[in-house]
């Protein structure tokens, strides 16, 4: 079976606006009852691929009946929410997917693929299939029905267009959000493809128990390379870029030499409840504003007592904004690194990566390409763990910095951070100009006392 590399990169969904289970299509699909979704796409979102460059009028083509035959409607790159829109009026009658070429069109970039992997619902790879592609919290669909969850039997991977030179590994869960017993395949440089015909014959016997999966591709982004702001936390005062926010005033944070350190109070958190009622959006937070696309990144200091918990911080609003964070060791993800998207106050957990729970140092990194923000972790700076990607749409200039939190019952956090970067790309680096922010909340233990000195003198020039 040859491997794909996907010119279009299709996301089809059970319900309008994007809701519902949601299947990923690289290759024409003779049947879509085969990937559990025959008459039932009501949505769809469509990227260009790796490969698109290859011919630029490439499009999906929907068919209303299998074997691509009936009435068909061709759909270049971009989003479209609703095929129940008299413009289409095309939804719940796709029985086949296909591919072709039509008039120019352009969209949105789908980014890097560096694992594909085909699940199958019966052994031998037979039955329903879905692609993987990225990061799935959860095989069970929104409404609470079962998908695909528990009912994974074969398995094959490919090599993906973007596979990185160290190898890949794709990690099988048995509980939603990377929970429970887990199985890792392993894909190395010399690797074609690898085939698990029959999950139920394996030690684990991992057949019909699999719920979540993570492709832990490795990745070194080379697109976002001239930094344009830089804090070390040297010194006494905070940047006039800065805007420290902690609504209950139960942080502190205060710059040593080289560091800054947000300490937290239990209960200081950063997220509604999913009644839209409870929740706490009291954790502190250090941000500053960046128009257009970027990249950011921090170090921060991990103690053997993990009393870390806390990272970068997107945010547009109380209900928009995106995390990504060390947690801390009581923690229900005992110091993992963990991706968040908060939209609309429900909270999707879209990436986990293990395996940096004891490092020494940690670096976090967040890159934004439009509405699409990609989260990555690494121990040395250098090789960056995919930790997962979303798309927000959050308009042009968003706020981003650090925060800290303190979940729950669990003791007093201590976060530490070494640094904050941000970076554009080459030919951007003329029009970025900073932006001075206005102070809210709290100010720092040092930043007040700076100001007492700047009184104290001012009084003793008045009266000399």
């Amino acid at each position: 079976m040859p491997i794909v590399i996907p010119r279009l990169v299709v996301e089809v969904f059970q319900h309008t606006n994007f809701r519902g289970r949601m299947g990923y299509v690289v290759e024409p699909v003779p049947f879509t009852r085969d990937i559990g979704f025959q008459d039932n796409i009501s949505s769809v979102r469509v990227y260009k691929g790796p490969n698109f460059s290859s011919n630029p009028n490439y499009k999906v083509i929907l068919h209303q009946h299998r074997h691509f035959r009936g009435q068909k409607l061709a759909l270049g790159p971009g989003f479209y929410p609703n095929l129940h829109d008299v413009a289409y009026n095309f939804a719940d009658r796709i029985s086949s997917i296909n591919f072709g070429s039509s008039l120019e069109v352009v969209g949105p970039e789908w980014g890097t693929i560096p694992l594909i992997v085909d699940c199958y619902e019966h052994v031998n790879f037979r039955g329903r299939k879905i692609t993987i592609l990225r990061d799935i919290a959860n095989l069970r669909d929104a409404q609470g029905r079962s998908w695909f969850e528990d009912r994974i039997s074969s398995i094959r991977i490919f090599k993906g267009p973007d596979f990185p030179p160290d190898g890949a590994d794709v990690v099988f869960y048995e509980h939603p959000e990377f929970e429970g017993q887990s199985l890792m395949i392993r894909m190395e440089p010399m690797d074609f493809k690898k085939e698990l015909p029959n999950l139920h014959l394996l030690p684990q016997s991992f057949g019909d128990s699999i719920s979540a999966i993570k492709v832990e591709g490795w990745a070194s982004s080379g697109e976002f390379t001239e930094m344009v702001f830089e804090d070390e936390f040297i010194g006494n005062r905070m940047r006039p870029e800065w805007r420290w926010e902690d609504p209950k005033g139960g942080g502190a944070w205060a710059e040593r030499q080289g560091y800054l350190e947000m300490r937290t109070d239990p209960g200081q958190d950063l997220w509604h409840g999913a009644d839209g009622n409870s929740g706490d959006m009291s954790a502190p937070r250090l941000l500053t504003e960046i128009p257009g696309d970027f990249a950011v990144e921090t170090r921060m200091r991990i103690t053997p007592q993990l009393r870390e918990h806390g990272g970068i911080l997107i945010w547009k609003n109380p209900n928009r904004f995106l995390r990504l964070e060390k947690t801390s060791g009581p923690h229900a993800f005992r110091g993992d690194v963990r991706f968040e998207r908060h939209v609309n106050r429900v909270l999707h957990l879209r990436g986990r990566s293990r395996g940096l729970r004891d490092v020494r140092e940690l670096f976090l990194r967040m890159e934004r390409r439009g509405n699409q923000f990609s989260a990555f972790a690494s121990e040395d700076g250098i090789q960056w763990k995919s930790c997962g990607q979303t798309n927000v749409g959050m308009g042009r200039s968003v706020h981003v910095g650090l925060h800290a939190l303190c979940p729950g019952n669990i003791p007093r956090t201590l976060t530490r951070f070494d640094f904050f970067r941000v970076f554009k790309r080459r030919h951007e680096v003329a029009e970025y100009r900073p932006i001075v922010s206005e102070q809210h909340g709290q100010i720092s233990d040092e930043e007040r006392e700076r100001r007492r000195a700047d009184r104290r003198e001012r009084a003793m020039r008045d009266l000399s």
